[in-house]
This record gives structure tokens, C-alpha cells and sequence, in this order.
């Protein structure tokens, strides 16, 4: 999402920034293609990829209500005599 973060890049050129093959980084985006946080274009044989801005302020919008109403559990004391 960083690499996106500024500018809409090839799929080809993501492969080689993160050193993942095509087809595992191609799953991973096609998820988050799904979930709405990417647009993806298709310009000769390769996909294009950008962040969907609206969608992370749709995202942001509710994360900020969930925080607001849902109270936040403390984690539980871990019990030491379980180690």
C-alpha cells in the first residue's frame, strides 16, 4: 500500500519492489481489489494499480465510530504459571 500511496503502479513494477513473484502479489491484490481499497486498469498486457481514496475514507469514518462506541477490553494479565 506504501508503493501506491503516491502513484499508480504496474503490476510488474510492484512485483519488483517487494521481490515477490507475479502471481502470489497478484492474489494479495486482487483481495484488496474486493475489499475496495484498490482500482486496478488494464493498459495493453499489464494491470495498473491505485489506491481508491474514497473507500479509505469510508474506512477511516468507521474505524473512528468503532472506537467511539465500542469499549476497548484490556488484555489479560498473562498467567505465569502457564509458562
Amino acid at each position: 500500500m506504501e508503493l501506491l500511496r503516491y502513484q499508480e503502479l504496474c503490476v510488474c513494477d510492484l512485483s519488483e519492489a517487494l521481490g515477490i513473484s507475479q502471481s502470489k502479489l497478484s492474489f494479495h491484490l486482487k483481495v484488496l481489489k474486493e475489499a475496495e481499497l484498490l482500482r486496478s486498469r488494464q493498459q495493453g498486457r499489464w494491470m495498473y494499480y491505485s489506491i481508491d481514496l474514497p473507500q479509505f475514507v469510508v474506512l477511516e469514518q468507521y474505524l473512528a465510530e468503532f472506537r467511539r462506541f465500542s469499549p476497548i477490553l484490556p488484555a489479560r494479565p498473562c498467567d505465569e504459571s502457564l509458562i
